[in-house]
């Protein structure tokens, strides 16, 4: 192979740019525009900085489009988690190993400093996942930590996945963007319950859900409450869709099922069926009685497409029966919440319910080194569920 590397064009509001085709020549790249960002000449124009990451960031887009929006999320990402970020776009056809690659720079302020990132962008041909290791392990700073985040559907199977992640400490997938949700869930699950994978496993969008567990979690807090909790008897959960009776991804859901049967030992019992109003109803074990729980999609415009809007619990005793419901706003800025006991006037309350960016999510996953437990037991059992719709006729809607 042989190295093509131009010189960087005047720099424009501190970003430096390179053009490379081998590994050997990526690495001179790097060297290359350290030398433009600390020089003198930048220092004068007042875009030198000085090199920071915090970790090594690989991520892997199938196409372009996927490429683009990781880099606009790590466009946000930059200043407040700098990394290492090397984005890998590869498909998974069997072509002819090859790598074109292009190495940027860019600083950004950090209160009187000037921290400067590196991006390095791979189009790497060839299915060999020997050949896409060979690429990016010599491009990896040591002694960081190295996050792998997966765009789309996982093949859990591939060589390619496999290799990258067996090289990751930490994996990062998004079940919101899951082609086949119920799907990729279910193999997700099984992946977290056979613990073969040496990486952790994180999913952003269990993080969109951390509002809602804290709404929950609370409304048991009381004594009086959290005596109910072996006598909840139906859920409902809705997800948003952006049209009437259109299909949205029910990823969300089965995540926010799954941190409730786990936490309340319920057990499912292999069954879901059709409703009425075009969802699914899956049908568990809890407290020695069934806990029915109600799967569905509702029009909301303002929302993300499977984003959860309300969730619905009846729980009952022989001497009492409460109904608790979260609502989100339209905006999609606040949530309300409604306590009704025996049938009384309801308690009602506003709070703030606000989605965090993306790059909020991401940043969250680059500071956090902990396995979560929780979300591994959860994940497992959002699988097991998932595998009940993923063979039902009306999976998505």
């Amino acid at each position: 192979m042989t190295t093509d590397s131009a010189v960087p064009a005047a720099p424009l509001e501190g970003r430096w740019d390179l053009e490379a085709t081998d590994v050997q020549g990526i690495e001179r790249a790097l060297v290359t525009l350290r030398k433009h960002y600390g020089s003198a000449a930048a220092a004068r124009e007042g875009h030198a900085g000085t090199r920071n990451s915090v970790a090594n960031l690989v991520i892997y887009a199938a196409s372009d489009a996927d490429a683009e929006q990781a880099t606009a999320t790590m466009s946000q990402l930059a200043g407040a988690h700098p990394s290492r970020t090397i984005l890998l776009i590869a498909g998974l056809e069997p072509d002819e190993p090859g790598v074109r690659a292009s190495v940027s720079a860019a600083c950004h302020m950090d209160g009187a400093k000037r921290i400067c990132y590196e991006e390095i962008r791979l189009h790497a041909r060839g299915r060999s996942g020997l050949h896409l290791r060979s690429i990016v392990d010599p491009l990896l700073i040591a002694d960081l930590p190295v996050f792998l985040w997966w765009t789309g559907d996982p093949p859990f199977r591939d060589a390619v996945f496999l290799t990258l992640a067996r090289l990751s400490d930490h994996l990062v997938v998004d079940s919101a963007q899951f082609a086949t949700a119920p799907t990729t869930l279910a193999r997700l699950g099984r992946l977290v319950a056979d613990d073969s994978m040496p990486s952790t496993i994180r999913d952003l969008n269990w993080q969109r859900l951390a509002s809602w567990r804290e709404l929950l979690a609370q409304l048991f807090d009381p004594p009086t409450m959290t005596e109910l909790l072996s006598n909840i008897r139906r859920v409902r959960i809705e997800r948003a869709s952006l049209e009437e009776g259109a299909s949205s991804s029910p990823g969300q859901a089965l995540l926010l099922a799954g941190w409730l049967a786990t936490r309340l030992d319920w057990e499912s019992i292999m069954r879901s069926e059709p409703t009425f109003s075009g969802g699914h109803r899956l049908r568990l074990r809890g407290g020695g009685h069934d806990v029915n729980v109600d799967l569905r999609g509702v029009f909301q415009k303002q929302a993300l497409p499977g984003d959860v809007q309300s969730v619905h619990l009846e729980a009952d005793s022989d001497d009492q029966a409460v109904i608790f419901t979260i609502t989100r706003s339209a905006d999609q800025e606040h949530a309300w919440t409604s306590l009704t006991v025996h049938g009384g006037a309801p308690q009602q309350r506003t709070v703030n319910f606000r989605t965090p960016s993306d790059a909020e999510l991401v940043g969250d996953e680059l500071e956090s080194q902990e396995r979560d437990t929780v979300f591994e037991e959860s994940v497992e059992m959002a699988g097991r569920l998932a595998a009940l719709l993923s063979t039902a006729p009306e999976t998505a809607r």
